[in-house]
């Protein structure tokens, strides 16, 4: 069985010359494609900013986030001067509702922080969504972080120690589908790796791994992307779908250019919530629960053993 990673370069990528050559076939691409959500010479534009900063870089390369970009996202604390594009990508895009989610993610973990709690984080990436807890007076827990990224589990130990909760922490580099686990966890938190499948069979087998890492009565706190509607430009008739997702016609024909037509994103594969019922259920695992945000979108499923 072949392993999910979403990336294929280390986090920091330079203006170098595979930039440069990767951003010349993206080019060539756009140059020859019968449709664009945005005019051609805008869409290069934007191809053209998105060489000129980290994340933009990293995008490029790999088509998805690694734990440490993702991280970057959700804390949104650009550690030093931003392009007027990174802005709009940590302010404007889509990636702010995946934000939301983290948080409402890190409400549901902090209802489940007992003590003697093992709880873990697969992936973990660099684990912000366990280690930004709060354990004061909490005793005998044990957080453990599982992903196939090495360079994402050095930047989880370094939060550890950061946060003081290293002594509590342990860390595998493991793949998620095989994860070598029985009956260890009461928690495990998985946000975004499903994002990534679109096999129905292999996000079956990554929850019956799960199923198995979980003790009895464990649960799993689970994210999944349902269908969007069509763009309103295209769906006059469903423009008020995209009322609940919070972003601006511009801003939603921007997003789609960069996510879609330039970068060609993997991390959006979509699942109803049905589907991720049946898939859940043919793991062995019961939804207790499923909750979207306030608007209706981005769910987060509780599942149990």
């Amino acid at each position: 069985m072949n392993s999910t990673i979403s990336h294929h370069t280390t986090t920091k990528v330079d203006d170098d010359r595979r930039t440069k050559e990767i951003a010349a076939e993206i080019e060539q691409r756009l140059r020859q494609a019968d449709r664009l959500v945005l005019p051609l010479d805008e869409t290069l534009e934007l191809l053209a900013q998105l060489t000129q900063f980290e994340l933009g870089r990293f995008l490029l390369h790999n088509r998805g986030l690694n734990g440490y970009w993702t991280s970057y996202i959700f804390r949104n604390e650009p550690t030093g001067p931003t392009t007027p594009l990174e802005h709009w990508l940590l302010n404007n895009s889509l990636l702010c509702q995946a934000r939301e989610r983290y948080h409402r993610f890190k409400e549901e973990i902090a209802a489940r922080i007992t003590d003697g709690a093992a709880l873990a984080s697969i992936p973990c990436g660099v684990m912000d969504d366990l280690l930004q807890q709060d354990y004061d007076g909490v005793t005998g827990f044990r957080l453990v972080g599982i992903d196939l990224d090495e360079e994402s589990i050095g930047y989880a130990r370094k939060n550890a120690a950061e946060r003081g909760l290293a002594e509590h922490t342990t860390f595998h580099v493991r793949d998620a589908w095989n994860l070598g686990v029985d009956g260890e966890f009461d928690l495990i938190v998985s946000n975004g790796l499903n994002m990534y499948e679109s096999d129905p069979q292999r996000l079956t087998d990554l929850y019956r791994s799960f199923h198995q890492a979980l003790r009895p009565g464990g649960r799993l706190l689970l994210s999944f992307l349902t269908p969007p509607p069509p763009p309103p430009w295209e769906a006059p008739e469903q423009a008020a779908a995209w009322q609940k997702y919070q972003i601006a016609e511009a801003d939603l024909r921007r997003e789609l250019s960069i996510m879609g037509d330039i970068i060609q994103a993997t991390y959006l594969n979509f699942s109803s919530e049905e589907e991720v019922r049946g898939q859940l259920a043919a793991a062995g695992l019961s939804v207790a629960d499923v909750r979207y945000s306030p608007q209706g979108v981005l769910p987060i499923v509780t599942a149990v053993k």
